[in-house]
């Protein structure tokens, strides 16, 4: 299956389970995202991320055909353990995961752009059916804004590829940044992490944000020089003060919220390693993606009696100490960040260190569980994640090279 009949799928089927008969929107919606893992790993094959500037058609590179099918596995636990699914959640998953194919797999800047549109136009008008206000709204606008500063790349680029490198660099990153909730552009996500329901705020955590941020590290490449400098710099520079910031407000938030603001820090570390250059960024921004992919689907749930154990696990996994996979993660991007300059790897230090802090506190502290105690399926579930979540630190790259392929 080659990468438009795969957006073609997400979306048709994301339409098919989230419109059906109430009564079977819930089954199907719990069966319709293995049916997405599996056309998705259909798909996998051996090839080089595509030049989003470059022009030429659809081609999925091995890292996004493996970045796909892991993300609709995310999904479905998400879903599987919703304290509350009606199945419409399926439309906004399948018409993002659409998009974030084709996101994935374009060599036009033209249809980039239209992709991230079309991505955050499902995902907005989600959010604001489900939970209308302040943050589904700024969710809207900020990314929306970020997706028409895409847009307006390949209208720059044919008139003046090389006479206008700042506004070629600064609209790209304007873009990047909103996608993936950056400062200055993350105060979206930050608000939706209270409002919105899981399942919904799932769909960009571990789709869109991640296809976003695995398709920056192609961007720089066919960038003339002060455009590619632009963008770099700027992109380095957000992530490292988003990453400190979403370190810091990790120690002031909620239980509810602690989690997203470290999921926020570690993909603002994930940017700021896209722009070091560096090739242990790749796998470290690579590892770290991977490892939200497993925490997330039990820590964005509410805590319940019955879960605090595999919970406790799971948090361990982004303690940030050895042997857990976040370590990995941050430390080939801590790498990056010394091959760039020694002042960069100190905020990468204080951002990996703040972050460490919180998931110490959270498992010493524990986690106050409401409600009635997790049904028998959840349970199983969660142990399943807490023992991936091992495996993963235990053999960070073997997992990734399992994953995203052995050219990772």
């Amino acid at each position: 299956m080659n990468a438009a009949w795969l957006a073609a799928a997400w979306a048709g089927i994301g339409v098919i389970a989230g419109l059906g008969p109430a009564r079977l929107r819930r089954p199907i919606a719990l069966i319709a995202p293995l049916l997405l893992v599996a056309l998705s790993l259909a798909t996998v094959r051996g090839g080089a991320f595509p030049d989003e500037l470059g022009g030429g058609g659809l081609a999925l590179p091995r890292e996004a055909a493996g970045l796909l099918p892991a993300s609709a596995g995310a999904l479905w636990l998400c879903l599987l353990l919703a304290d509350r699914l009606d199945g419409r959640e399926m439309i906004g998953i399948g018409a993002v995961g659409s998009a974030a194919v084709l996101l994935l797999s374009t060599g036009s800047p033209l249809l980039f752009g239209v992709a991230a549109m079309l991505a955050v136009c499902a995902l907005s008008l989600r959010w604001i059916s489900v939970a209308p206000g302040r943050a589904s709204l700024a969710a809207a606008r900020v990314a929306g804004t970020g997706a028409a500063a895409l847009i307006a790349v390949s209208l720059v680029l044919p008139v003046s590829p090389n006479g206008q490198p700042g506004m070629v660099g600064g609209l790209l990153v304007v873009g990047v940044l909103a996608l993936a909730a950056v400062v200055p552009l993350g105060g979206w996500a930050a608000g939706a992490l209270a409002d919105v329901p899981v399942p919904e705020l799932a769909t960009w955590l571990v789709l869109l944000a991640p296809a976003v941020l695995l398709s920056a590290f192609a961007i720089p490449g066919p960038l003339p020089l002060l455009a590619r400098l632009a963008f770099d710099h700027t992109i380095l520079t957000c992530g490292l003060i988003s990453a400190i910031w979403a370190g810091v407000m990790s120690l002031r938030a909620s239980p509810a919220t602690r989690y997203g603001r470290l999921a926020l820090g570690d993909l603002a570390l994930v940017a700021a390693g896209v722009g070091t250059g560096e090739t242990a960024a790749v796998a470290g921004g690579l590892l770290l993606i991977l490892t939200h992919l497993v925490a997330a689907p039990i820590l964005l749930q509410r805590p319940r009696p019955g879960l605090g154990a595999p919970r406790r696990m799971v948090w361990l996994a982004l303690c940030g100490l050895p042997p857990s996979p976040s370590f990995w993660g941050r430390f080939l991007i801590l790498q990056a960040c010394v091959a760039f300059s020694v002042g960069v790897a100190a905020a990468c230090l204080v951002a990996g260190g703040l972050m460490t802090l919180t998931a110490v506190l959270t498992v010493a502290q524990g986690e106050p569980a409401e409600g009635a105690r997790a049904p028998h399926h959840r349970m199983v579930a969660a142990w399943v994640i807490a023992a991936v979540a091992l495996g993963v630190g235990l053999l960070p790259m073997g997992a990734v090279h399992l994953v995203f392929g052995p050219g990772a």
